[in-house]
């Protein structure tokens, strides 16, 4: 973030919000950064203000709706700001389906209240990503003059080659006659001959020098070959090709010719036109550096757009997946599960009296300790089919496709006993001296009748259940019966306390999916 401004000095951030204590916060999080920035507060100002500002980036936080709506309509319907990406904070799920209807470009949304690294990482992206396509924008435009330099060039050779056979002594370039030979020795030579090659025609007609001499010595044989191909044909030929002048110029020119043939069909000589297209190989030249810019500028876009894509899926403190790829994930599968009849089983799993740890240790050692439990709960959830996400504050989910009550279970007993062995120091939990969770668990077959809230309904009301009875403690939902379990290690096996007050051993195993 230091090197922003260096990479981006013009950078301007517009921040639209009418709340006083979160544009303060706003404010010196963007001044600490060194970003420039002008602030609005309701919706004429906004409109007013990028009718003579540029902004690259606009921030929105609103307590009206329907003012919010009417900004995203307004920004949309003109071609100044249709372009300029836009962040909202703290908005429902409903208003961003409302807002998502306008088929905004660049939109993204970050919860409230503002975690400062995750908001300025997002800064840092759209900054980079709207940076990106202005400058391709301009390049674009470039590109456009080049082609249009080129197409221009183009008509022009097309212009001397249809009056070549009526005008050819005024036509700028070198006419020429010559012998049928690979030297090329010149009978007839243009005075404009001098401005091309840098020799006085008479060098060519006085055989001091041939013409075959100046093609560039990679060419000279190709292009004998083709030339006598079209002879031998009878047809005119065209040819481009590199020559050194006098000066040791490096040229690149076009030849159109053809043969003269006597009654017999014997080519008597060969005449034609030799015109200096270097202006135009350099316009070429520009146009395939432009395409390669081009390219490495789509290219860069592609790769930033990609990392902000992993970003809005990812949980800024544990790294791992969070509440918006929970909700995407468990609608997909949902959906897929529902047509193939295979269960979807849920684990929600909450940090027993977490308020009382950082309470007595600080937020910073809370932040510690739930990356440690995400990183426990990740390790012992083995399968990747399955998506471990940070679900809200403590609360972490499992969603676990084509897994039955059965297996569930153990995966749930194998989170549980791996956490008590971590042995995380909580003196201010009221059932241990150390951390442990409460989990909840639901499983079922998905159908089109229902809905994934449903899951997630079953799950949440057994993770209650859990904590009222006790909490340190499993409870599966089973048709409104709540089962529950307790778990504990005795010689590398574990132990298992089910509701009916009978104790078990089960060695734990490896996890297999159902096959249907």
């Amino acid at each position: 973030m230091n090197n922003l401004q260096e990479v981006y000095p013009e950078a301007v951030i517009c921040i639209v919000d009418n709340n006083d204590s979160n544009l303060t916060l706003l404010s010196s999080l963007l001044k600490d950064n060194n970003y420039e920035f002008i602030v609005a507060n309701n919706r004429e100002k906004v409109l007013n203000t990028l009718q003579n500002i540029s902004v690259d980036l606009i921030l929105i936080n609103l307590s009206l709706e329907k003012e919010k709506w009417q900004i995203c309509q307004s920004l949309q319907s003109s071609k100044l700001t249709k372009n300029i990406p836009i962040i909202f904070m703290g908005n429902t799920h409903n208003e961003i389906n409302q807002i998502q209807k306008l088929n905004i470009e660049n939109f993204d949304n970050i919860k409230i209240p503002i975690q400062a690294d995750d908001f300025l990482t997002k800064i840092k992206l759209h900054l980079q990503i709207f940076s990106l396509k202005k400058q391709l924008q301009s390049q674009n435009q470039i590109l456009q003059e080049e082609i249009l330099l080129r197409e221009n060039v183009e008509n022009e050779v097309k212009k001397h080659k249809s009056t070549l056979e009526n005008l050819i002594e005024n036509l700028p370039g070198m006419v020429y006659q010559s012998n049928h030979d690979c030297h090329l020795v010149m009978n007839l030579v243009s005075d404009s001959c001098y401005s091309l090659t840098g020799y006085q025609s008479q060098y060519f007609t006085q055989n001091q020098i041939s013409y075959n001499q100046l093609i560039h010595l990679e060419d000279r044989k190709l292009i004998c070959r083709q030339r006598q191909k079209a002879l031998v044909k009878h047809q005119p030929f065209q040819l481009v090709y590199r020559i050194i002048t006098a000066n040791q110029e490096l040229k690149w020119v076009w030849e159109q010719g053809k043969g003269i043939y006597c009654c017999d069909g014997k080519i008597l000589a060969i005449k034609g036109l030799i015109i200096d297209i270097t202006a135009q190989k350099q316009v070429e030249a520009e146009l395939t550096k432009q395409n390669l810019a081009l390219q490495k500028t789509e290219t860069a876009l592609i790769i930033v757009n990609q990392k902000l894509q992993k970003l809005a899926k990812l949980d800024g403190l544990t790294g791992i997946a969070n509440r918006r790829d929970f909700d995407e994930f468990l609608e997909k599968e949902w959906r897929r599960l529902s047509t193939t009849k295979s269960p979807l089983s849920l684990i929600l799993c909450d940090v027993d009296y977490f308020k009382n740890y950082n309470d007595y240790y600080g937020h910073l050692a809370g932040d510690d300790c739930l990356r440690k439990i995400a990183q426990t709960i990740s390790k012992n959830v083995k399968d990747s089919a399955d998506l471990v996400a940070r679900y809200g504050g403590e609360e972490f989910g499992i969603i676990l496709p084509d897994t039955s009550a059965k297996k569930v279970k153990k995966v749930a007993e194998l989170i549980r006993t791996a956490i008590h062995q971590l042995h995380i120091d909580h003196c201010a939990s009221d059932i241990r001296k150390y951390i442990t969770v409460s989990i909840g668990i639901a499983s079922i077959i998905p159908t089109q009748l229902d809905s994934s809230e449903s899951l997630i309904a079953k799950a949440d009301k057994a993770l209650y259940q859990a904590k009222e009875q006790g909490r340190d403690r499993i409870v599966f939902f089973d048709n409104n019966d709540y089962k529950y379990t307790q778990t504990y290690l005795k010689n590398n096996n574990l132990v298992v306390l089910h509701s009916n007050g009978r104790w078990r051993q089960a060695t734990l195993r490896k996890r297999v999916r159902c096959s249907h």
